[in-house]
């Protein structure tokens, strides 16, 4: 079991399992009662079919997780009973609010005690699950020593120790003394090897030239930093306020794919991916039997790119142009690159097939890469994979730009360069919108860049 950072997902998956069947024993405890105990007390007869409402019910449950998500959240932090029972009946009497909404604009025909009874089920149920889940999930960070290795950097740090030391999940290192110049190589060495995961800087007079470099420092060694205020630098990072220990922090995101929104984003690529290799499997078997007919040698081209981590994947393709293309290669970018071009666009490249040119234009060369999306090695969205050389050139060319964010998540069949004009646009706007969707990332630009990604493909702009 890999040790603790930001995606806890192990945990994170266990939680979601422990409300799900939270939310089915709710169910079946209500339907229990309603359709059960007060029938046979009143003698009322029973109208409603369990097997079509436990249908019903299967349907609500991704609804109840994001409710719970909103209102209770996904990560692994203290939090007072009193403060998770309220933030349970929060969701569950906004949950069940939608629902009786829902079925009066459907006009549905739904038991509404049964929702009353589930309302208070879920209220109870869910609140010791939840409890009895962090005592689990925290006697195994400590069993098995998983622990987030965490430094506090600052001189007040007593009034605090009793915050961090409840947040079971960290185990808490103080770093109780000014910084300095001469203090910043101990502390890079503290942090090395203590292993630290996090850094929390509390009401510290840092300045600006040492915090950008430590913050640098941080973001090149995957460590995040939050502050404690009254003295925040942002330092160009996206914020977010972080309320996981009870008291109000300054997050320092250099990565916003994480926990729960990591988890929602690969499910849906597991989904999207395995639906359109199963459907697209007749036109994969097509695209191979003309590839094999016209030309010599594989029908997938397999190609060594750079992904997650700046670790180096085999990425998938159908091959589009003649078998010894990369003999071609090294001639080609030594007369086509400029000084300044990273990567290479040819409009005519004379190693392309004439099936491969339809291919290409139809962006179906890139279908194989679904593969590689259901291996865990891309995404459906994310930034376009690149190659050793072009790395090497955006280092040399474009050293001032943040480029390490490209690789802080997974890489994209399709990606906001891919809908914004592909390979009409120049290097260096291509480097800014690859940071931009790191910076931005959402589940919703991920959606508005799948539904354009069709238009782009079908009209075929900057394809060649």
């Amino acid at each position: 079991m890999e040790q603790l950072k930001n995606k806890n997902i192990y945990f994170v998956f266990l939680l979601i399992i422990s409300d799900c069947l939270t939310f089915l024993i709710s169910f079946v405890s209500a339907f229990y009662l309603r359709f059960y105990l007060l029938v046979n007390l009143f003698n009322i007869k029973i109208i409603y079919s369990f097997s079509e409402t436990f249908h019903i019910s299967l349907l609500l449950i991704p609804v109840w997780i994001l409710f719970l998500n909103f209102f209770v959240g996904y990560k692994l932090f203290y939090i007072s009973k009193f403060n998770l029972f309220i933030k349970i009946l929060k969701a569950a009497t906004t949950f069940i609010i939608f629902i009786f909404a829902f079925i009066f604009v459907l006009k549905s025909d739904y038991s509404r005690m049964l929702l009353v009874f589930m309302y208070f089920n879920l209220i109870v149920l869910v609140f010791i699950f939840k409890y009895l889940m962090k005592r689990l999930i925290s006697y195994l960070i400590f069993k098995f020593n998983i622990r987030n290795n965490l430094l506090v950097i600052g001189k007040n740090v007593r009034k605090y120790k009793k915050i961090f030391n409840n947040y079971y999940s960290n185990k808490v290192f103080y770093y109780p003394y000014t910084l300095n110049e001469k203090s910043a190589k101990n502390l890079q060495f503290l942090i090395t090897k203590k292993e630290i995961k996090e850094v929390i800087i509390i009401n510290h007079p840092i300045k600006d030239d040492y915090f950008l470099y430590l913050c640098d420092w941080a973001q090149k060694n995957d460590i995040d930093i939050k502050i404690i205020p009254n003295e925040v630098q942002t330092a160009g990072y996206n914020i977010v306020l972080d309320d996981t220990l009870g008291i109000p922090i300054i997050l320092l995101i250099t990565n916003p794919v994480r926990d729960f929104d990591y988890f929602i984003k690969r499910v849906l690529d597991i989904f999207v991916s395995a639906g359109l290799l199963l459907i697209l499997s007749p036109l994969f078997f097509v695209v191979a039997i003309i590839i094999k007919s016209e030309s010599k040698g594989p029908v997938f081209f397999i190609h060594k790119r750079i992904g997650y981590k700046e670790k180096v994947f085999a990425c998938y393709k159908f091959r589009s142009m003649r078998a010894d293309a990369d003999k071609n290669l090294q001639e080609i970018k030594k007369h086509t690159l400029g000084q300044k071009q990273t990567f290479l666009k040819l409009k005519k490249d004379p190693r392309i097939t004439k099936f491969g040119h339809f291919i290409r234009k139809y962006s179906i060369d890139e279908l194989p890469q679904l593969i590689n999306v259901l291996k865990g090695e891309m995404s459906i969205v994310g930034p376009r994979p690149i190659v050793k050389w072009e790395l090497d050139q955006i280092k040399k060319v474009y050293n001032s730009y943040n480029y390490g964010k490209m690789f802080k998540v997974l890489p994209g069949i399709t990606g906001l360069w891919q809908v914004s004009g592909r390979s009409l646009l120049e290097d260096e706007k291509r480097l800014e919108l690859e940071i931009y969707y790191v910076d931005n990332w959402s589940l919703n630009l991920d959606l508005k860049i799948m539904l354009k990604t069709l238009l782009v493909v079908f009209f075929h702009k900057g394809a060649f």
